[in-house]
């Protein structure tokens, strides 16, 4: 598995080119690195732990509080997973369990979550 930056969610020029961001997209924080990217991947936790190209989870304590990141499968370079990061819009409530349960985030922040996604 794999990081592959996505300029559409890049301010800077990436690996992949010059910034292509569009208004319709969230930005991804300036300062967080590559390495910091490839580490919340590895880190992200998957909607199905059975599928391997599943939509992925990450987070991160950043100066303005819990950052939440969406990872999505670009492709699979031969039948490696490549997956392209950028902040989340949402959180599946099962995702969020596994915080807390690991110890991420507390209960507090895992109700607030909850109730800001609109998670059953």
């Amino acid at each position: 598995m794999k990081y592959v930056p996505n300029p559409a969610h890049k301010r800077e020029t990436t690996i992949q080119g010059p910034s292509r961001l569009r208004l319709a997209k969230t930005h991804c924080p300036d300062d967080i690195t590559v390495e910091e990217r490839e580490d919340l991947l590895a880190q992200a936790v998957p909607v199905s732990e059975k599928d391997p190209c599943a939509r992925r989870y990450a987070m991160r304590r950043g100066e303005h509080g819990i950052e939440l990141f969406d990872a999505k499968l670009t492709q699979l370079d031969d039948g490696e997973p490549e997956f392209h990061g950028h902040p989340a819009t949402f959180v599946p409530a099962n995702v969020l369990r596994r915080f807390r349960e690991e110890g991420r985030i507390e209960g507090s922040e895992y109700r607030r979550l909850v109730k800001r996604f609109g998670c059953p």
